[in-house]
């Protein structure tokens, strides 16, 4: 069984400061890109994906097990997917099959948040009685990767720093990103953020979106209920 973490990803994103140039919408001041790799080595951290259940089809009862093997998504800028085999076990019978899947990616300006969310990865599920294959449901990964991969945008990759005049006077220089656009590429997210540049702080500071104790996700599974005992008397005694 595998435990699935929601919490916000920090990691050294590429950034590139790029020269200030005049174009038809805005000013591209600060670029961020989350490269297709760093998201497949989330697939990593989490582990083994699996689920199993019970099942009755033309009233033979058995118990299914499903896993994930090779989970990967693939950033484009028309349709990015997520794809793996998965590894089905019913009863005395196993195969593998491969799984074709949707991701969706948004960025929440308001949040600061950059979500890679898997939302359709389904296969079917079957087996063979006297030689006929017989079907049984289909499974859809993403219902059991419920949560988001979620990353902290550039918005809060604000910075200062001293800059000596020629009068030997320091001046304080105070940098933070503001408006930020998001754009998919070939393998690679990219935010765009124009960047206000002060002598004087900043009445707003940047959002920096506070951090989640993870919450565990699992499959469901059925559960026991163990009754403590029965306290016990000794005859003569009250």
């Amino acid at each position: 069984m595998c435990s699935f973490t929601h919490s916000i990803l920090s990691f050294s994103l590429i950034f590139t400061f790029l020269a200030a140039k005049s174009q038809s919408k805005a000013v591209n001041d600060f670029t961020a890109i989350l490269h297709e790799e760093t998201l497949n080595k989330v697939f990593t951290a989490i582990g083994t994906i699996k689920g199993s259940n019970d099942f009755e089809v033309m009233l033979i009862k058995g118990r299914y097990n499903w896993t994930v093997i090779g989970p990967k998504i693939s950033i484009r800028p028309d349709s990015s997917q997520f794809s793996c085999d998965a590894k089905v076990d019913v009863g005395p019978f196993s195969y593998t099959t491969k799984v074709p899947g949707h991701v969706k990616i948004t960025y929440d300006q308001k949040k600061n948040e950059i979500q890679v969310k898997i939302v359709k990865a389904i296969f079917e599920l079957y087996t063979y009685i006297f030689g006929k294959k017989v079907h049984i449901k289909d499974i859809d990964i993403a219902e059991y990767l419920t949560e988001p991969f979620i990353f902290e945008g550039p918005k809060s990759m604000a910075t200062d720093f001293e800059f000596m005049m020629p009068d030997s006077t320091m001046k304080h220089i105070y940098i933070q990103p503001s408006v930020c656009e998001m754009e998919v590429r070939w393998k690679e997210i990219v935010t765009r953020c124009e960047v206000d540049v002060s002598d004087k702080p900043f009445k707003t500071l940047p959002l920096v979106v506070p951090k989640t104790t993870p919450t565990p996700t699992t499959v469901p599974q059925p559960t026991t209920t163990v009754q403590a005992p029965k306290p016990t008397t000794t005859p003569g005694k009250k």
